[in-house]
């Protein structure tokens, strides 16, 4: 069996899925969750973020770069671990097929070697899962079987670092083969990957996986993650900012949306990036820069969850959410159905 995440609760909320809990790694200090994790943060940041994400993209050309040996991990991942932080390094397979035997081991000994204390399993392109445009069962379960691979040659080398398992938001037909697969080999650390969608327009999905966790490992004693948020109103010049809310869904911490999303109608040239205001819970206005306002973002989304963390147990979430005049009531329905639907002792 895998080394685990110990999950300890400190307090909930009575009617939103918000847990603040103290979760430890082997290895490593102690952290409290919920929290925002954060992307090649700047120095101004770094002393009130726990959570250090690497994002690895990994194509054809990336593996054979690994199997010849001109892509090590002390070149392109370890320089960019930090001290003193929980350091996720996330493999996103930009592959529309499974790779083969050969590639899956170079794969999975490089993703070792580049992984601090967690393994995080590789998210994927939603074309390895696809045939024809469609989620395909064919599809899933070789995806699920190229998963297994990756932990039992994991395993095989004497592995005392923690899984993370990564689970796609699909239809539960899709998603209970690998849920199903983690719980058997005892995760109790869990990757929800959005997909960029909002999360909230998924409700029954998203609430799904964490009923199918809960039921084996429940919540408290879990971390979950979540990453690929996506807002919506994507083009509008305000949305509310529904990946911060994935905090009242009993998710742990959010992560960054390393993802492309397509569509919209959005002027060629002009990206789509937008300014996170902390007062209404919401983001507002198209820039035609990036510059500097990915870490602003970061930065006061981070400052966010802490102060959520810090009410959790000492204020009630509904009056929290209330003063956010970007969530609305159907927003605080959704949050609340979750909860309500999910029961953890």
């Amino acid at each position: 069996m895998p080394s685990k995440v110990e999950a300890h609760e400190q307090s909930r909320d009575d009617n939103f899925g918000i847990m603040r809990k103290a979760i430890s790694f082997p290895a490593l200090k102690s952290i409290e969750t919920p929290t925002k994790c954060v992307k090649n943060p700047s120095p101004k940041i770094l002393s009130s973020s726990d959570i250090n994400e690497i994002i690895k993209k990994i194509s054809p050309k990336t593996i054979e770069s690994m199997w010849n040996g001109t892509d090590t991990p002390s070149k392109s991942v370890k320089p960019r671990l930090l001290p003193n932080k929980l350091n996720l390094t996330i493999f996103e397979l930009m592959l529309d097929r499974v790779p083969d035997i050969t590639q899956l081991k170079t794969i999975a000994n490089y993703w070792y070697a580049a992984s601090q204390s967690v393994l995080f399993l590789p998210t994927v392109s939603s074309l390895m899962l696809k045939e024809d445009g469609k989620l395909s069962e064919k599809k899933i379960a070789k995806y699920v079987e190229m998963m297994r691979f990756i932990i039992e040659t994991t395993e095989q080398i004497g592995n005392s670092k923690v899984f993370m398992g990564t689970i796609p938001l699909m239809a539960p037909k899709f998603s209970y083969p690998i849920i199903k697969l983690y719980l058997e080999k005892g995760f109790t650390a869990f990757a929800i990957d959005v997909g960029t969608k909002d999360f909230m327009n998924h409700e029954s999905e998203f609430r799904y996986i964490l009923t199918e966790i809960n039921g084996q490992v429940p919540l408290n004693n879990a971390f979950i993650y979540a990453c690929n948020l996506g807002i919506p109103q994507f083009d509008m010049l305000r949305a509310r900012a529904d990946d911060f809310l994935s905090l009242f869904a009993y998710v742990d911490a959010f992560g960054s949306t390393f993802k492309t999303r397509g569509g919209g109608n959005m002027p060629v040239g002009k990206p789509r990036v937008k300014k996170f205001q902390r007062s209404e819970l919401c983001y507002e206005h198209i820039y035609d820069s990036r510059d500097r306002l990915n870490d602003f973002n970061q930065c006061e989304q981070v400052t966010e969850a802490n102060l959520v963390r810090n009410l959790v147990g000492k204020e009630k979430m509904q009056k929290y959410l209330d003063s956010k005049k970007a969530v609305d009531a159907s927003a605080i329905k959704h949050l609340g159905s979750i909860a309500e639907k999910i029961k953890i002792v």
